[in-house]
């Protein structure tokens, strides 16, 4: 399972081609999970196309929570479906949007997934709303509500949990990195998410946002550029009743993979990026 920062449609995809990222012998049972800014789902352009089939012939499946930059018009017209025991916005085969407030089990690991985040007041002054930006950006008290829901269902125990934006208590961290923090001041949704933080028992937390790559606290980290491998204790075994009993006794890390130069072959339908068709 891999974890990255936003892609912003087709701006910070490379870090997903070929010569950036190794993906010899990942299957479709394998994983990189996105932590919001996907952007891939907007207006049906022949760009949104092209980026899309580009991420579908990927050997992994693609799977992202929403960030503030997305199309939510467009997002939550998607037909819906049952995705390891949690709902789904399905976009093609191989990429699935992780809806606000659900709980999936990957092969004995249980993610919980909390898009959504506030635009700068710089956007919303030059962007259209229901255009450029959108209010649904900021999670309705119905989806907060649903998210409790899930969590007191699973006793406030999760495995991994994927925000794009940070809980407030990270505020001094991410502002010793980048003056980000000037455009995404924290709000009363990462106050909500604090709350979550303070009340939930998880191995790792990951967000992206705010355009960093770095260890927050102990346990949340905030990606962009790059990407997160986790490392699954040894000891898990093939059922998801082992797994769990696994990991209750033990912790989940991860590493950082660091870029590669991959030796491209002729034909490989993995190829790096072409270029953008529009």
């Amino acid at each position: 399972m891999y974890i990255t920062g936003d892609i912003h449609a087709s701006y910070d995809i490379e870090k997903l081609s070929s010569s950036h990222f190794d993906a010899t012998g990942l299957t479709k049972d394998d994983y990189v999970i996105i932590c919001g800014d996907f952007g891939l789902v907007w207006n049906n352009s022949t760009s949104e196309q092209y980026w899309l089939r580009w991420l579908d012939a990927k050997p992994f499946t693609t799977l992202f929570v929403d960030g503030n930059h997305e199309g939510f018009h467009a997002l939550n017209n998607l037909s819906t479906c049952t995705w390891h025991g949690g709902i789904a916005h399905k976009v093609n085969d191989s990429v699935y949007h992780l809806m606000r407030g659900e709980l999936y089990d990957l092969d004995g690991i249980t993610l919980f997934a909390m898009g959504g985040a506030a635009s700068s007041a710089y956007d919303k002054e030059t962007r259209t709303e229901g255009i450029g930006w959108f209010p649904e950006e900021i999670p309705a008290q119905a989806e907060r509500e649903h998210a409790i829901e899930t969590l007191e269902n699973a006793n406030w125990n999760v495995d991994i949990i994927i925000t794009h934006c940070a809980p407030t208590s990270c505020e001094e961290s991410i502002a010793a990195v980048t003056n980000r923090l000037e455009l995404h001041p924290m709000d009363e949704y990462t106050n909500w998410l604090e709350t979550i933080r303070q009340k939930a028992s998880y191995s790792q937390w990951f967000c992206g946002h705010y355009h960093i790559d770095a260890q927050l606290t102990n346990n949340i980290t905030a990606l962009y550029n790059k990407i997160a491998k986790l490392e699954i204790p040894a000891e898990i075994g093939q059922t998801q009743e082992s797994a769990q009993d696994a990991l209750n006794n033990a912790s989940i890390t991860y590493k950082i993979i660091e870029k590669k130069q991959v030796a491209i072959e002729p034909n490989d339908p993995f190829e790096d990026l072409e270029e953008d068709p529009e």
